[in-house]
């Protein structure tokens, strides 16, 4: 059976793997724990407070940030690095509570419990999708990745 790339990109967006989020204006790199539901809509999970709470503030006047969400794959059955780039907007209310189970369905964490309460999540609308692979950078189309389903691994092995 061939796997195809946009499976690998959508398998390394599960979020078995840390990622890595660079945030428009923020120096450096921030480590985030992170999901893709069945939307292919990626879910940041973050602390209410902190680095990574503050720089996702999006900026006066505007709802989301800019962000670059990067995993690498850690197995060699799944390699490859990923780059989502898109904008992350907080979720609130009963939007952030449909998004926990959400992320739960995925990649269950104790921490969704405290989405509200210590926790949040942001939505992260992708405009681009980069997978490396091998020697090759490869740009995939967004719509195939929001509609591709991740490969059937035992994520227990991952990273």
């Amino acid at each position: 059976m061939s796997i195809s790339l946009v499976e690998i990109a959508r398998t390394l967006a599960t979020g078995h793997v840390l990622g890595v989020v660079h945030v428009n204006g923020h120096r450096g790199r921030l480590r985030v724990r992170h999901a893709t539901p069945a939307d292919g809509a990626p879910l940041l999970l973050t602390r209410s407070t902190g680095t990574l709470a503050a720089a996702l503030v999006p900026p006066p006047g505007e709802c989301d940030t800019a962000v670059v969400l990067s995993v690498d794959g850690h197995r060699p059955d799944l390699p490859g690095r990923l780059w989502l780039s898109g904008w992350a907007e907080p979720l609130a209310g009963e939007a952030a509570r449909a998004a926990a189970l959400e992320y739960a369905a995925v990649n269950p964490t104790e921490d969704l419990l405290g989405v509200g309460r210590g926790h949040a999540l942001y939505r992260v609308e992708v405009g681009e999708v980069r997978l490396a692979f091998g020697s090759s950078l490869v740009e995939l189309d967004v719509d195939e990745f929001r509609a591709a389903s991740p490969i059937a691994f035992d994520h227990s092995m991952m990273g």
